[in-house]
C-alpha cells in the first residue's frame, strides 16, 4: 500500500481515550473540524464493542426538527445514541442536562463540528468531570506512530504543504480540489443554528489577508482596511472560525514592560493545507519564499492541538515589542515561561531578544528548527 493510501489507517490516539470513557460516562462530547475523522472513529468504536447504537444526524432538517419536538429517548432500547452535528440542536442544552441528570438511561455521544453554544456552568461541568474529547486531523505525533518518526521526517515537506486531513493526503493529485471542498464545507455551510456568513467574498479577502501574515501580528483596523469589512465583523468572523477549529488565535503576552504590544493577535490555521489553498500556492518548498510561514504555522498550530488533544492545560501566547523585537511561542505551566522562536533553517544560530531575557531572566528559551521540532511537538510538560 502506498504511503498515501495509507493516510486513511493512521490508528488514533483518541480511539483508546473514547473506548475508556464509553465504559464509565453517560455522555461524552466530542469536538473537531469537519472531515478529520470523528465520525468514522466513534462507529468503529462501536461496531467493535458490537454495541447497539442510534445515529442522528442533526445537520438533516427532519431529524432536528424531529429532535427539537421531542428528545425522548425513552423509546430507544439501543445502548448508545449519536448526536452527530449536534450543535444544530436548539435545545441541545436540554438534551446534556437530561443526560447528566439521569432523565436519559443511554449514554449519549454529541458530536459537533463547532463549539455548540452552552451555558458557562454546563461547560465547565462536562470539562470538570472529563467527558469532553477534542480531535483533529492526524497529530505529527499520531503519524511518526504509525510511519515511524524517520518516515514521518520525510513526508514533513508534504504536510507543510498540504496539511494533513486524511483525504486529501490519500490522493495528493486532487489535493487542491480537496482543500477547497474543505474551506467550502466548513465556512460557507451554516456554523450552528443561527450563525451565518452571508459576506463571502469579504470573508475569502480577510482569510486570504490573514494567510499572508501567519506570524506576524495583525490589526483588526487592517484587516477591515484590506478586507472590505467592518471591525466587528472581522472579530465575529475570526471567533467563529475559531469556533468551527480552522483558526487559532494567539494573544500577546504582556507585563508591563517597556514597549511590549499588549493589543492585536497572531492568526494561525489549524491546517497548512487550508492557509496554502486559501492562496493559491501548494508549490514544492524548493519554490517557495514563505518557508518560515509555513513553518511557523505548522509547529505553533501542532502544538496547541496537541495540547488539546492530550488535555494539557497550559496557556499560550505570542510576545512582541514595538521595536520588532518578537519570541513566536509562549507557552506558560504553572508561572513557568517557556519561550520559543522558529525557524526552518536546521543549523541556523538562534537569536533570542535581548529585552526579552531582560525582562524574563526566569523564562526558559528554545529554538523550534528540524531538529528540535519533534519534542517540542510532543513534550507532555
Amino acid at each position: 500500500m502506498s504511503e498515501q493510501k495509507k493516510q486513511h489507517f493512521i490508528p488514533r490516539m483518541q480511539k483508546k481515550i473514547l473506548e475508556e470513557k464509553l465504559k464509565s460516562n453517560k455522555l461524552i462530547l466530542i469536538q473537531g473540524a469537519r472531515k478529520v475523522g470523528k465520525k468514522t472513529l466513534i462507529e468503529n468504536v462501536l461496531h467493535e464493542q458490537n454495541a447497539p447504537f442510534s445515529f442522528f444526524d442533526c445537520s438533516q432538517k427532519s431529524t432536528k426538527k424531529q429532535l427539537e419536538i421531542t428528545a425522548n429517548f425513552k423509546e430507544i432500547k439501543d445502548a448508545f445514541i449519536v448526536l452527530y452535528e449536534a450543535q444544530y440542536l436548539t435545545n441541545l442544552e436540554a438534551i446534556l442536562e437530561a443526560v447528566l441528570t439521569g432523565k436519559i438511561n443511554a449514554t449519549v455521544v454529541i458530536c459537533c463540528s463547532y463549539k455548540p453554544q452552552l451555558n458557562t456552568e454546563l461547560l465547565a461541568a462536562i470539562q470538570q468531570a472529563e467527558l469532553e474529547l477534542n480531535f483533529f486531523a492526524p497529530s505529527f505525533y499520531e503519524s511518526a506512530q504509525f510511519f515511524g518518526l524517520p518516515n514521518e521526517e520525510k513526508l514533513l515537506e508534504e504536510r507543510l504543504i498540504y496539511g494533513s486531513y486524511p483525504e486529501v493526503l490519500a490522493d495528493l493529485e486532487t489535493a487542491e480540489k480537496k482543500l477547497k471542498e474543505v474551506i467550502e464545507d466548513a465556512i460557507f455551510t451554516n456554523m450552528r443554528d443561527g450563525e451565518r456568513i452571508n459576506k463571502r467574498d469579504e470573508l475569502m479577502c480577510m482569510l486570504q489577508v490573514l494567510a499572508f501574515n501567519v506570524g506576524s501580528a495583525v490589526n483588526y483596523n487592517e484587516i477591515s482596511r484590506k478586507s472590505g469589512l467592518d471591525n466587528e465583523t472581522v472579530e465575529r468572523y475570526i471567533e467563529l472560525l475559531e469556533d468551527a477549529f480552522i483558526l487559532i488565535k494567539l494573544k500577546p503576552f504582556y507585563n508591563g514592560h517597556n514597549y511590549e504590544m499588549k493589543k492585536g493577535a497572531m492568526i494561525y490555521f489549524a491546517d497548512n493545507g487550508v492557509r496554502n489553498a486559501l492562496i493559491g500556492n501548494c508549490n514544492p518548498t524548493f519554490l517557495r519564499n514563505d518557508m518560515k510561514e509555513l513553518w511557523q504555522n505548522y509547529v505553533i498550530s501542532e502544538r496547541i492541538k496537541w495540547m488539546r488533544m492530550t488535555g494539557i492545560k497550559n496557556e499560550f501566547y505570542f510576545w512582541k515589542t514595538y521595536t520588532n523585537q518578537q519570541m513566536d511561542f509562549i507557552e506558560i505551566k504553572e508561572n513557568r515561561i517557556f519561550a520559543y522562536k522558529s525557524d526552518w533553517e536546521k543549523r541556523k544560530k538562534m537569536k533570542y531578544p535581548k529585552s526579552f531575557s531582560d525582562a524574563y531572566p526566569e523564562a526558559k528559551m528554545g529554538a523550534i528548527n528540524r531538529s528540535t521540532y519533534w519534542s517540542f511537538l510532543t513534550s507532555k510538560k
